[in-house]
């Protein structure tokens, strides 16, 4: 099977990244897949973050003050904004994985703003 020493229209230094169930090739930032048609590796769009990769960066919060589930939502919503902001990270709109410490400051972030809204946060 064709591969990064194989060339077929991999630049030099392109490395293996699995996404989801997607073996793609990066290299200077352009993902490449392979065309079964032509017999080549070919520049592709950024591939998109599986759906269930956004989860991961969720807290489990209990609603320790008896939130209402319209609360729930709204306080979630709004530490959700704020974590964005202290990360520069957004899960929702995220095409790729960040790096483990940007993750990590969006949990953090996330986990304190439930905390000091009532939440019990793990």
């Amino acid at each position: 099977m064709p591969g990064p020493r194989h060339s077929h229209g991999l630049p030099a230094g392109a490395r293996e990244i699995w996404i989801g169930s997607m073996l793609y090739f990066i290299a200077a930032g352009t993902y490449y897949l392979w065309n079964v048609e032509r017999n080549v590796y070919e520049p592709v769009s950024h591939p998109p973050l599986p759906a269930s990769e956004a989860t991961r960066y969720d807290v489990i919060a209990y609603p320790a003050k008896d939130q209402s589930a319209e609360q729930q939502s709204r306080d979630r919503y709004e530490c959700h904004t704020w974590a964005v902001s202290q990360s520069g990270f957004d899960p929702a709109s995220a095409r790729t994985a960040p790096a483990a410490s940007v993750a990590d400051i969006y949990k953090r972030a996330l986990g304190a703003c439930l905390t000091g809204r009532g939440y019990s946060v793990n």
